[in-house]
């Protein structure tokens, strides 16, 4: 029982572990901010699974199970900072 808890436990909090912050991307129109940020990432997150957003985001170079997210963010103007 206690291992059926801790799993569990385990898996929300890596699920729950990814959300995107406004501070990881940057926006062609650099008048654009947090509260817009905010709304196309709502948008995104709703539509990531799309067949478009995910053709869009291979096309883009994006791998992997974000790849509709990111797709959806860049066609609303957002690039991901680079990391160094």
């Amino acid at each position: 029982m206690i291992r059926v808890a801790l799993i569990l436990i385990f898996g929300i909090l890596v699920g729950c572990s990814q959300g995107w912050k406004s501070e990881d991307f940057t926006h062609e129109d650099s008048s654009k901010g947090k509260q817009e940020f905010l709304a196309d990432s709502q948008k995104c997150v709703a539509n990531k699974d799309k067949f478009s957003h995910l053709i869009r985001g291979r096309e883009l170079g994006f791998e992997g199970e974000h790849r509709g997210y990111l797709g959806c963010m860049k066609q609303q103007g957002w690039s991901q900072k680079k990391t160094s």
